[in-house]
């Protein structure tokens, strides 16, 4: 604990801690009681240790700051209420709303990936609070698990403005001060490129994968990966899949704003919520060599179709003679997982347009949906085939002509 903080240490003159809630890197959560108002508030302490007095005293101003930003956003009902910001022993205390729950981490930690129905409320919520806080001109520039509270009764609220930037403030350039955790952080934030809420979003989208799949989009032992690799194809997002590569896209350009995030979200409630309502993610599965259906799966062709959509076809459940798995199934099974029958390419840039690939007919074996074949239909150009069918119907129609007129 800090500096013989324990439970009864009164803090600025008013605040009693009663009980520690958590502590990290940052500092400790205390629960505190405040008489004055007869309540019981939460109390982060933000560690400064031993830093030079200039940056403690950005630090320090960092935490008024996260008073006052959060104060500009205390009616919205998906961000924690800051109630105050007081110093004790030169550190800076921040007296917020406590929640009675924990935090999507440590959910996480405790039960695994979410249900799919409750990501799309996180990721509704999510999306609200960011919009507000957009439009304040705030930036929280340090969405992450640890930073989602969700409460008993079942509110999502979004915490820790503590670096949030808002556009009124001078720039703090210090470049001993880092700012945001990396494993969340945008590409462009990482090159020191000027960003916006769209690195947000970017943060939001590591967030809600990490909900949803159970593991981060990118190699955790390569805190830059986002600046250069692909995330990994989600596996259990369903409907949820384009969203997620729309916010991780690595231009910020190519992101969808907050309006146009929540009309995919809406797209994917609508689309995948019923189906799978009331149960969670499951964990990848394994192997089970004295399966029957593994005689079926062994057929080279499903092998490899269900290697290339990244199926395991021991999960799968097979339709053709004594259970065997068929091609068929592992296309059903692809359509269940992804949303649709497309390579990988096609969703990805089918989630950067907007584009529902229900609506895309697939020119590749067994119907597969092509990139061609998405982006035929979003350009309004016609595909080589269609020509071709084209030509062929105009030359028969003047055939018959012809005989009708002799």
């Amino acid at each position: 604990m800090a500096w013989g903080a324990h439970p009864g240490t009164v803090i600025g003159g008013r605040y009693r801690l009663t009980r520690p809630l958590g502590a990290g890197g940052f500092g400790e959560v205390w629960e505190a009681h405040d008489p004055v108002l007869d309540v019981d508030v939460a109390m982060k302490m933000v560690r400064l240790g031993s830093v030079p007095d200039e940056a403690r005293a950005e630090l320090l101003a960092r935490a008024a700051r996260e008073s006052r930003n959060a104060a500009r956003l205390r009616d919205h009902p998906h961000i924690i209420t800051v109630h105050d910001v007081v110093e004790a022993d030169d550190a800076p205390w921040i007296v917020m709303q406590l929640v009675e729950g924990r935090s999507l981490a440590d959910e996480l930690r405790a039960n695994g990936p979410l249900t799919l129905r409750r990501a799309l409320d996180v990721a509704e919520a999510l999306l609200s609070a960011l919009g507000a806080a957009h439009d304040a001109g705030i930036m929280h520039r340090d969405v992450k698990l640890a930073n989602v509270m969700l409460g008993e009764n079942g509110d999502v609220l979004l915490t820790d403005f503590g670096i949030a930037l808002a556009h009124t403030d001078p720039r703090l350039t210090r470049t001993t001060m880092v700012i945001g955790s990396p494993a969340y952080m945008a590409p462009e934030r990482w090159q020191g490129a000027s960003n916006d809420g769209r690195s947000d979003l970017f943060s939001l989208g590591v967030t809600l994968y990490e909900a949803v799949e159970g593991v981060p989009p990118f190699p955790p032992d390569n805190l830059t990966a986002a600046l250069t690799e692909t995330p990994r194809a989600p596996q259990r997002a369903g409907p949820l899949t384009p969203l997620l590569i729309g916010l991780l896209a690595r231009n910020p350009a190519d992101r969808p704003g907050v309006p146009q995030a929540l009309a995919m979200l809406g797209r994917a409630r609508r689309t995948g919520a019923r189906s799978t309502e009331g149960r969670r993610s499951e964990p990848p599965p394994t192997l089970r060599a004295t399966d029957e259906r593994l005689q079926g799966a062994h057929d080279p062709s499903v092998r490899r179709l269900a290697a290339e959509h990244g199926v395991d076809v021991n999960s799968v459940k097979g339709t053709g003679t004594d259970g065997r798995v068929r091609v068929q199934d592992v296309i059903a099974a692809v359509k269940a997982r992804h949303g649709a029958y497309a390579t990988r390419a096609a969703r990805e840039f089918a989630a950067q347009q907007g584009i529902d690939l229900a609506g895309v007919t697939g020119s590749g074996r067994h119907g597969l949906i092509c990139i061609q074949d998405v982006k035929h239909p979003s350009t309004g150009k016609t595909g080589a085939g269609g020509v071709a069918v084209a030509v062929v119907c105009v030359v028969l129609l003047l055939v018959l002509l012809a005989r009708l007129g002799n």
